[in-house]
């Protein structure tokens, strides 16, 4: 972005905003309007603090300010060990301010039907257009209406996609003429439209009004709500050179304790550590907030802010059993209503968001017991409920999911990749390009459901434009995939007679697989000679103590399997790292009587060593590795990520003559399925070669 000499965010971000606002702002900020008492922490990160600063304890005035003055930061200014803490524990990264302007361009293209209304990205950085923003001539698309269009950032933390005062990556201030987010772009035209202070205010007013986020930690929330506010004055100031009213702060303050809310995006109900706490509704008898705002009875509402006006103590007592779901404002319909309802066709669109933004959390946390080594995803339960909500949803996210990869449920992949209202706009395989220092397996894709328009079903995602074209060629009639001849993970097991003759080695495990760790875990059945008895024995390929070896095995200890007694060529289940073009890490021909543990895949189950030969200088070709890579994304090799390889005839009477040298195989798999020049050239350049 372009230079602006300011200053950079720093840790008195609470006190600077306390010193030059009334405390009453900062009360007002933070208020919880579907309880009617303060937001709480939600949060383990300050329990170390001591009383009142516990995951449902309230947040105060006096907890953040004064003695306390530094407990709440901006991200950027928090130490790099709570940054990585939050990193891994919430998979929670950082969106960099280029792609906030990016998505919120893409949003606003479908707007304009054109983009660079606002700005011209240049890479990672963007230049403010100078021309006047002109509108759409279709009914509905005007700049009163912009402003006025709803518009969600789900999962806000600080609330980057709404405004941009300040980079959330590097902490640079951004000058309000360069600021990208989306109440930024309102207040940009409402600065341009209007020709009195009142008539900016009262626009101004209706572009807040229309801003809207959600976020589960109550310090990310404070920091959401006081960049809202701070960014309606800091526009006001820039537009009008003057200061701002009592009334116009109290207003300020006001909409934005209802439009940025707290709430756990999984219930839809406000944050509690209660396990056995049941969500419901409490909207029955819940009164109105202040009417029409800059009336002079605001002050007086706002002194009667709390709509519950039972005791404190049972207050407290009846929100441990029950929590309730969050309740928001319809600023149109002037009324209060539950964030819940509008999810499902039961809800007009009328009262749905325009559009839906952000960058949701990607997985759960790691707990304590089980598999320390996976999180479940929970992106996909974000982006079902982001779609609920509105027509158009524009998130950022793993991509491993459009390669029918990762830990999203398969059915789901596959309904968003014959979703025709769904799209990929921008893919990065590196993740650490994007979001800095974070390696996000499969990479990440920022993807758009618009509903109102027929978008094309993606069906298989391939994100070079030359391997697509490929693909195109490869993927003729009657294509059978190499998959076909690949096996699956956890080919060979354990036969019952282990089971019956060593019970207490079989205690050891819990399935009948031969696992990874089997050479170490059972040496007494897999041992390094060939024992001198009069049984029949074979060998077990596998791992031992990070090295290749083989085992000897009683051949009547190991299942029945059809693979035992063929050529094939054994692969690693998993190597390298997902890249376009690495290499497979030595494969090798398993001759008959040889098998493998579950750390290896078979490539083939043939008849002949020359045929398992010519499939080992087949999967080392630069063409079959360049297809294996549009489904291989993470370090797995499973058996579906073969399967837009084309199958081969490894025969003698192949059309493929395998007993060339792997190079000039690949020149006769080009020659066969008509690759051009520039088509050849791309795989030659990104596929790494192997001997």
């Amino acid at each position: 972005m372009e230079s602006n000499g300011q200053h950079t965010i720093g840790s008195g971000f609470i006190e600077s905003f306390d010193s030059r606002y009334p405390t009453r702002i900062l009360e007002t900020l933070l208020q919880d309007r579907t309880t009617g008492r303060n937001i709480i922490w939600a949060d383990n990160e300050y329990e170390a603090l001591g009383e009142g600063y516990m995951g449902d304890d309230e947040i105060t005035v006096e907890k953040i300010t004064g003695l306390s003055s530094g407990v709440i930061k901006p991200r950027i200014a928090k130490e790099q060990e709570h940054q990585s803490k939050r990193t891994k524990s919430r998979a929670e990264v950082f969106t960099p301010s280029w792609l906030c302007n990016q998505m919120n361009n893409d949003i606003d293209a479908v707007w304009f039907s054109r983009r660079n209304v606002f700005n011209r990205e240049d890479n990672q950085a963007w230049h403010i257009t100078q021309e006047p923003i002109v509108f759409p001539k279709k009914r509905g698309y005007g700049w009163r209406a912009y402003v006025e269009s709803p518009r969600l950032e789900i999962t806000c933390g600080e609330a980057p996609f709404v405004c941009s005062r300040y980079d959330s990556v590097t902490g640079d201030v951004l000058p309000v003429d360069k600021r990208i987010g989306f109440l930024d772009r309102k207040l940009l035209v409402v600065s341009k439209k209007t020709k009195s202070r009142r008539e900016w205010v009262k626009w101004a007013i209706c572009a807040l009004k229309a801003s809207y986020g959600f976020e589960y930690q109550g310090d990310n929330l404070l920091l959401a709500r006081i960049n809202v506010f701070e960014t309606f004055c800091e526009h006001l100031r820039e537009r009008w050179g003057m200061g701002i009213t009592d009334d116009e702060l109290d207003q300020a303050a006001w909409i934005v304790s209802w439009n940025f809310w707290q709430m756990n995006g999984f219930t839809c109900a406000v944050p509690t550590n209660k396990m056995d706490a049941v969500a419901q509704s409490t909207l029955f008898g819940y009164e109105e907030p202040a009417p029409e705002p800059l009336q002079p009875s605001l002050f007086d509402l706002l002194d009667e802010a709390s709509f519950d006006k039972s005791t404190q103590e049972e207050k407290e007592e009846e929100f441990g059993k029950t929590i309730p779901f969050c309740i928001i404002y319809d600023w149109q319909e002037n009324e209060p209503f539950e964030f819940q309802v509008m999810k499902g066709k039961a809800c007009s669109m009328d009262r749905k968001f325009y559009a839906v933004i952000g960058n949701p959390p990607y997985q759960e946390e790691f707990t304590d017991d089980g598999n320390k080594s996976y999180a479940k995803p929970v992106y996909n339960i974000f982006m079902d409920a982001a779609e609920e909500v509105s027509e158009r949803v524009e998130l950022i996210t793993p991509a491993r999911f459009l390669v029918n990869a990762g830990g999203t449920p398969k059915q789901w992949n596959e309904k968003k990749l014959n979703d025709p209202h769904f799209k990929v706009l921008y893919y990065e395989a590196d993740s650490s390009k994007v979001f800095i220092n974070t390696d996000i397996k499969g990479g990440v894709v920022v993807s758009l459901r618009d509903a109102t328009r027929n978008l094309g079903p993606i069906e298989t995602f391939i994100p070079f434009v030359e391997l697509s074209n490929i693909y195109q060629k490869v993927n003729a009639k009657n294509f059978v995939g190499l998959d076909s001849i690949v096996s699956n993970r956890g080919l060979y097991r354990f036969s019952q007679r282990v089971y019956d003759e060593e019970p207490e080695e079989m205690k050891k495990i819990t399935d009948s697989r031969i696992l990874s760790s089997s050479f170490d875990r059972f040496p007494k059945l897999f041992t390094c000679e060939k024992p001198d008895e009069q049984r029949e024995y074979v060998q077990i390929f596998g791992i031992s103590h990070g090295k290749r070896q083989y085992r000897w095995m009683r051949k009547d200890y190991l299942a029945k399997n059809h693979n035992l007694n063929k050529w094939k060529v054994m692969v690693p289940e998993a190597n390298g790292s997902g890249a376009l073009g690495e290499t497979l890490s030595t494969p090798l021909i398993g001759m008959p009587s040889i098998g493998f543990t579950e750390t290896f895949l078979a490539v083939g189950a043939v008849d002949t060593k020359q045929e398992a030969e010519a499939i080992l200088k087949y999967i080392k070709t630069k063409f079959a590795r360049a297809m294996l890579g549009i489904l291989k994304v993470t370090q797995h090799n499973t058996r579906p990520v073969w399967r837009l390889i084309p199958l081969q005839d490894f025969t003698e009477g192949s059309d493929i003559d395998w007993s060339k040298s792997i190079s000039e195989i690949d020149k006769q798999l080009y020659a066969k399925y008509g690759l051009s020049k520039e088509e050849i050239d791309f795989i030659e350049s990104h596929v790494k070669e192997m001997n």
